[in-house]
């Protein structure tokens, strides 16, 4: 077998949940109705099943490139001989996953066990389809461990006294800012401390890189920041989408104070050439086309150092990037924050019309899936076909790593909670270190939603948000290159509230009240 990857393997991968065992050969069977709602009492010595038959179990999975699985896939007849079942694994492509779960439903053959997004879990909750798991959770310690009840994750989309899925959870705040370290070591400028990076030195750097060539190439080719830095809103206290003030969720586009000094600082930064003078036209992929051209410096992004530099270097062979990740710059009152992620959004469902037996199957597949012997397995693959161990006690992946992606079904439909989804057991240790101490700095100042989930039970927010939020964003970018006065964004405001936000706010702060 050949041998592709050589890394120590003393230390094994993050988790930020241990699970309870190394899994259930059995779990309580469940009795559940036809609505999907379970009978079943939940009792400590209820006797555990030996999975003496066969079940069969369909899974859906969204597709969106890469190597398939095969029918015989190694980690399918690993979970099929553990836990007794035979499963049909159906990949569904990205693009037409949702639409396709609809024909499914029209013709009663959704799959046992799947994924759905927030507008499809709300929908069908509603119409019994999904398993309810309140009462069966607790029989499956690792399951209620890795999901506690009161995440926020675990409630957003749920009634208050019923859970009907489990949830996505990996990042909760997943970028922060990052600037070139080589670039200020170009132009002389001490990397600041977390108390010195104020929105003024946030500035003072982003002009040096836009006006003092930080990339040594005698072009003026280099941008100061982007207008899709979002930690410089916050630092101005503008909400990420919702702000609970004096007892009452308030949209962004409300904040007209705090929004005229945002704006202000956007007009002078357009003015002087330090913003993206393209900003208006430019998409998200165009900016990280910047980042990865060795055109932008100081920018807010994910934990993705490695292959940043690698695609500078491709692109500008002579380049020696550093790239540091930093705290939220500091706002003129003192706020700072990264934007928090809208976690708990996707749900792992189980078909309403699954058989009590299939449904504790599901259940102990999942139980053991999030303690360290699954993970690592439905991560790293399966030990002597995926990845071996040498005599030094070094992790190396073999030939079948690529194209049999073991880690699949961990990244499409299932995963324990936790960021340390790309970490493997050959991963290095520096890797892993980086990982752990970026996570801990962007996570450090979250700002977050206050009616994350609220917007889908909002018929006008549904209807007429996006018009309303386009128009609101014309105004902002109108003021910003200057063909209208900061004030102008009281009108944009009342406009916005005029035309359908009055509504938007009052059925918000309904829906918080259920």
């Amino acid at each position: 077998m050949k041998l592709l990857k050589v890394v120590t393997g003393s230390l094994l991968t993050l988790s930020l949940i241990a699970g309870c065992s190394s899994g259930t050969n059995g779990g309580n069977v469940p009795n559940a109705t036809n609505n999907g709602e379970s009978t079943l009492s939940v009792s400590p010595t209820a006797e555990v099943v030996k999975n003496e038959e066969k079940i069969p179990i369909s899974i859906a999975a969204q597709y969106w490139g890469g190597p398939k699985w095969a029918e015989d896939h190694p980690t399918i007849k690993y979970l099929n001989e553990k836990f007794n079942v035979d499963i049909e694994l159906q990949l569904i492509n990205g693009t037409e996953y949702n639409e396709k779960l609809k024909v499914m439903a029209a013709s009663g053959s959704l799959p046992d066990f799947y994924r759905v997004d927030a507008a499809t879990y709300i929908t069908w909750q509603d119409e019994g389809a999904f398993v309810e798991l309140t009462d069966l959770l607790p029989n499956y310690p690792n399951l209620a461990e890795a999901f506690p009840n009161d995440h926020t994750a675990v409630r957003v989309l749920n009634p208050s006294d019923k859970l009907y899925a489990l949830p996505d959870i990996s990042w909760i705040v997943r970028d922060t800012v990052q600037v070139r370290q080589d670039w200020l070591d170009n132009l002389g400028i001490t990397l600041p401390s977390e108390e010195e990076f104020t929105i003024d030195k946030f500035y003072e750097i982003a002009k040096a890189f836009a006006k003092e060539d930080p990339d040594k190439n005698g072009l003026n080719d280099t941008i100061g920041f982007a207008a899709n830095n979002n930690a410089i809103k916050n630092a101005f206290g503008i909400a990420n989408e919702w702000i609970e003030k004096d007892g009452k969720l308030i949209p962004y586009q409300t904040q007209v104070e705090e929004y005229k000094a945002y704006l202000a600082f956007m007009n002078k930064a357009y003015n002087e050439g330090v913003l993206d003078q393209d900003f208006v036209l430019r998409k998200s992929t165009e900016i990280e086309e910047l980042i990865k051209g060795n055109k932008l410096g100081i920018y807010t992004y994910k934990n993705n150092y490695n292959s940043i530099i690698s695609d500078i270097v491709k692109n500008v062979p002579e380049a020696e990037p550093v790239i540091v990740p930093m705290a939220p710059p500091v706002g003129p009152t003192g706020l700072r924050g990264n934007t928090n992620v809208a976690i708990g959004m996707n749900k792992q469902v189980i078909n309403a019309k699954a058989s009590d037996e299939k449904i504790d199957r599901i259940l102990q597949i999942l139980d053991w899936w999030v303690t360290e012997e699954g993970t690592s397995i439905m991560k790293n693959g399966i030990e002597g076909v995926h990845y071996v161990k040498n005599a030094n006690g070094e992790y190396e992946i073999t030939e079948l790593w690529e194209p049999e992606m073991p880690r699949f079904l961990n990244s499409s439909i299932f995963a324990r909670p936790g960021t340390d989804f790309n970490l493997y057991l050959w991963t290095s240790p520096e890797e892993v270190k980086q990982h752990e101490e970026y996570t801990a700095l962007a996570e450090k100042y979250p700002w977050p939603n206050a009616a994350m989930g609220l917007e889908f039970y909002s018929e006008t927010y549904k209807q007429k948000s996006g018009d309303l939020n386009n128009k609101f964003l014309e105004a902002t970018y109108k003021i910003i290159v200057g063909d209208q006065p900061i004030e102008y964004i009281e009108q944009a405001s009342k406009e916005w509230l005029e035309n359908g936000g009055e509504q938007i706010i009052k059925e918000i702060n309904e829906a918080a009240q259920k």
